[in-house]
């Protein structure tokens, strides 16, 4: 398929006038059609023309990569064209690359991977959602499944490859509500005190094991972690890039860009984290570009940490608040429900987390621990006292019976 001209024009929509690109194409049955963009920056007709001019050619350059769907392929070729041209394209990375065909293989390919990829319809859709439900799968794995066979439908038929979208009119699966662990404060000083017994700051799990508790990072952020991401002057930590692990290569271990764009973030280094971090410092004497959690300029691989993390509960028996053995994400959940406890704001929050929006952390962690609301309401009760013109009236009456008071006592 490809795009055969492409036009500008002023629209009126609720947010005012804006530019639009739209540019034609023919179907498989040799309609015209057409796909558009709103052009958000543009300021007037030229400067509209040269962003339509770039979109055109990105989509055709995206036309001229992708596949085109045949009536006699399968979903199972389709979707691993798919998967493996986003890829190569680098619109996905080697770790969603390994998650989605796992769950390709398991929940997609045994059901559908036969099927003319064109035929698939709605009845179709809804007699599989119901033998993954069948097998007992969570409510999380089958809304994720879903989604990715979903995207992959979403992009053929908004492409003008499709001629119909087998998922409308198919109900989204819910996502399952997340069951968020956390610490209590005496599991909390059992893993400290269990840090400080069984390593020594020349060790690398010493501080491996505190920047999960300490500042929430993930498994492959710590592992990616360098001295010359730490300033000890302004007292900041800034997430760079993290190690992946993809399946399938000879060597699986890669440096990348963290989680999403929010993940590349800089925020405080807490006291106690610090402390850690310059015992290790002066024990292996570091050069910049060393890791932090690793042999000089080799880190830590995420599955030997994972590893090392998990023999390292075992020998010393922690349990989170459920009573459940603690994993490394654990630490990081229960940094978010402790800065929840000490009332901070989503915010704050969701940037030391590196969430790609605060409302991803309010719907994670805003129940996760009722002293929230209990701080929360404090807070608000302090606030309304301190600059309401009721308390400041009550301050005055206040004044005013003092002073009659006075002159009752004089007389």
């Amino acid at each position: 398929m490809k795009y055969s001209t492409y036009y500008v024009n002023l629209i009126e929509n609720g947010k005012g006038k804006r530019w639009q690109a739209r540019a034609k194409y023919k179907d498989e049955r040799g309609k015209w059609k057409e796909v558009s963009k709103i052009l958000t920056d543009a300021t007037g007709k030229r400067e509209a023309n040269k962003m339509a001019k770039e979109w055109f050619d990105k989509i055709n350059e995206e036309a001229d990569l992708m596949p085109n769907v045949s009536k006699a392929k399968t979903v199972d070729e389709t979707f691993m064209e798919y998967l493996n041209h986003q890829l190569a394209t680098d619109e996905i990375e080697k770790t969603t690359y390994r998650n989605t065909m796992y769950s390709y293989k398991a929940y997609i390919k045994p059901y559908l991977g036969d099927y003319i990829f064109a035929s698939v319809d709605k009845n179709i859709i809804n007699s599989w959602l119901t033998k993954l439900y069948k097998l007992g799968l969570s409510q999380n794995t089958i809304h994720t499944t879903y989604a990715r066979l979903k995207k992959v439908y979403s992009y053929f038929f908004n492409s003008g490859e499709l001629l119909r979208d087998p998922f409308k009119g198919v109900k989204m699966p819910k996502k399952g509500d997340p069951k968020i662990t956390h610490l209590t404060f005496e599991q909390m000083d059992d893993i400290l005190s269990a840090v400080y017994l069984d390593y020594e700051p020349k060790d690398k799990m010493f501080v491996g094991i505190l920047l999960a508790l300490y500042a929430g990072l993930r498994r492959g952020e710590i592992c990616g972690l360098r001295w010359n991401d730490l300033d000890f002057q302004r007292e900041t930590i800034t997430i760079r890039s993290a190690i992946g692990v993809a399946s399938g290569d000879d060597n699986p271990y890669y440096t990348k860009n963290p989680k999403n764009k929010s993940s590349n973030r800089t925020f405080p280094m807490l006291p106690q984290l610090e402390d850690a971090l310059l015992q290790r410092r002066e024990a292996i004497k570091p050069k910049g570009n060393w890791f932090v959690v690793g042999d000089k300029e080799k880190f830590l691989r995420p599955t030997h940490y994972n590893r090392l993390f998990s023999e390292f509960v075992e020998r010393n028996n922690l349990v989170d608040a459920y009573g459940e053995k603690i994993v490394p994400h654990s630490l990081r959940h229960n940094f978010a429900t402790v800065g929840i406890r000490a009332g901070m704001d989503i915010a704050s929050l969701a940037l030391m987390m590196g969430h790609a929006s605060r409302a991803m952390t309010l719907d994670t962690y805003g129940d996760a621990n009722a002293d929230a609301l209990k701080v929360s309401s404090i807070k608000l009760q302090q606030t309304f006292n301190e600059n309401s013109i009721f308390y400041e009236m009550e301050n005055e009456l206040e004044e005013l019976m003092e002073k009659e008071e006075q002159e009752d006592k004089r007389e």
